[in-house]
């Protein structure tokens, strides 16, 4: 329980910090392929998550989901996009800590990301570096839905 009300104060009090017209999206979690494909990994990463933006090159997320060693993980981002490419595709770094992974309680991560937006729905794709004992490597794609610009 107390995990649960530390993470909604601190969902409550980043949106409070960031600016009113900023687009706001709910993520449903998404899949992952696994660069060493024998290992057994879920692939279906199920979740639920929201992302503010904090600008038109950052925003931060918030969630949970099953991940692919097949527990809970929660996890906080930064999302940093200084690349726009046409279409609705930018790219970029999201950095931020997660729980749930081999060896470690929480974790750091730093990966590369690309994300497409439309008017409504949103991807993002995110390769998660093998970093053993502790992660082992993944494309991940996540799926938003825009609810508020």
């Amino acid at each position: 329980m107390k995990k649960t009300t530390g993470w909604g104060v601190a969902l409550m009090a980043l949106s409070m910090v960031t600016p009113a017209s900023a687009a706001e999206m709910i993520s449903v979690g998404g899949a992952s392929y696994h660069f060493e494909r024998d290992l057994g990994h879920n692939e279906f990463n199920y979740g639920l998550g929201y992302e503010r933006d904090w600008s038109d090159e950052l925003s931060w997320s918030a969630g949970v989901y099953k991940n692919s060693i097949r527990r809970a993980t929660f996890y906080g981002l930064a999302n940093w996009y200084p690349w726009t490419l046409g279409a609705g595709f930018r790219a970029g770094l999201s950095g931020g800590l997660m729980t749930g992974y081999h060896k470690s309680a929480v974790i750091g991560t730093l990966m590369p990301t690309l994300e497409w937006r439309g008017e409504r729905l949103a991807t993002q794709i995110y390769v998660v570096p093998t970093i053993k004992p502790y992660v082992d490597g993944a494309v991940v794609f996540q799926f938003k839905y825009i609810f508020s610009r």
